[in-house]
């Protein structure tokens, strides 16, 4: 995440800033209020375009990252071996297997 003066993170309720330099918490802001989120405004489910766009908008680079993360911890799947890639995978479906999932556990 960038963490530049006025960043969309500060409007979030989990960010705090004394944390920004700690690379498990960004991790984290980025598997709840990127990943976990947006699947959820969605119904369960959305394309990886969709989760990208949500990465640019929070100015987030961990999304790949994160991802795999919660693919590893079945907390989300999608049928790519491979990690996921903007724009190749663009329209790879993304699902939501665990809505519960604390991202901060």
């Amino acid at each position: 995440f960038d963490r530049a003066a006025g960043d969309p993170m500060d409007k979030l309720d989990a960010w705090d800033a004394s944390k920004a330099d700690d690379p498990q918490f960004m991790m984290n802001m980025a598997k709840k209020y990127v990943i976990m989120d947006t699947l959820q405004q969605h119904g369960g489910e959305c394309k990886f375009g969709v989760l990208f766009q949500r990465a640019v908008e929070l100015h987030c680079d961990v999304l790949t990252a994160a991802l795999n993360s919660l693919k590893r911890k079945k907390a989300v799947g999608y049928e790519k071996e491979m990690p996921l890639l903007s724009p190749v995978d663009n329209e790879v479906m993304v699902k939501l297997l665990k809505p519960d999932f604390d991202c901060f556990a």
